[in-house]
């Protein structure tokens, strides 16, 4: 029997020892989409940087555990996180071309970060990018390489982040509102991408956001966030067309939907 790549049990997370996340319970197993959803201040966010040890100086998970292929994330030293975030763990933000530096070339800051963990060489790395950019159905990566992120545009960067997170290959993605800040083709045709990397690399995927379309469209399992709580937990079936909770069915109630072509 197969063993969950991620486990989550009691989590209790708190900024300035206030609660934002408290009594979480769920598991990702290899390979599974898992999407979060709920509205803004759900706690949704809060989870995946709970898990990756993104908090900040004013969080910290202060109760449960996170078990990360059966090993507690909570007993890891920050040195240890940082390591497995990129190998085991990538992330990928709502705004990704935020993150880059503006005045570099993409691929040499995504040089800078593989060397982090890898001693290649710029030529191997650059053949990665173009392999994962195919993988993508993006014909022109040798241009995207070669720009800086202000001559891209905003969904073009939000590629760079997915293929920047998944260079390496990790066991775990974790996306936080990855498509919120693109129009909706542009969303569908990220959320496709997302899907093509989950089956041809094996990944765990958690996606976070505010629209059940999303999910709807990639997940395996759905778990509805309220108020820092799980609201309901299970297939994606079960959730979006037998929901038990009125705050789901208000959720389902917003659903934008996206082109399945």
């Amino acid at each position: 029997m197969k063993q969950p790549l991620l486990k989550l049990e009691q989590v209790e997370i708190c900024y300035r020892r206030t609660p934002a996340v408290h009594g979480l319970t769920f598991e990702v197993m290899p390979g599974e989409i898992l999407g979060i959803v709920g509205e803004s201040g759900s706690g949704k966010s809060t989870v995946i940087k709970g898990i990756i040890g993104l908090l900040g100086n004013e969080g910290a998970v202060t109760e449960g555990k996170i078990y990360y292929k059966g090993k507690d994330l909570l007993h890891r030293t920050q040195e240890e996180l940082r390591k497995m975030r990129g190998p085991e763990m990538g992330m990928v933000f709502q705004n990704a071309g935020a993150s880059l530096c503006p005045i570099r070339k993409i691929e040499d800051q995504l040089y800078e970060a593989v060397i982090q963990h890898e001693h290649v060489s710029r030529g191997e790395v650059r053949c990665r990018a173009m392999d994962l950019f195919e993988k993508m159905k993006l014909s022109d990566g040798s241009r995207i390489l070669d720009s800086y992120p202000f001559e891209l545009s905003g969904g073009m960067n939000q590629r760079v982040g997915i293929m920047m997170a998944m260079i390496l290959k990790p066991a775990l993605l974790l996306a936080d509102e990855p498509t919120s800040a693109l129009d909706v083709t542009i969303q569908a045709q990220v959320v496709r991408e997302m899907i093509n990397l989950r089956d041809t690399f094996g990944t765990s995927i958690i996606i976070v956001t505010h629209n059940i379309g999303v999910v709807e469209r990639m997940a395996d399992n759905i778990a509805v966030m309220c108020q820092g709580q799980l609201a309901e937990y299970g297939t994606k079936h079960e959730v979006i067309h037998s929901p038990r909770e009125p705050y789901t069915r208000k959720l389902l109630g917003a659903v934008l939907r996206l082109n399945r072509g």
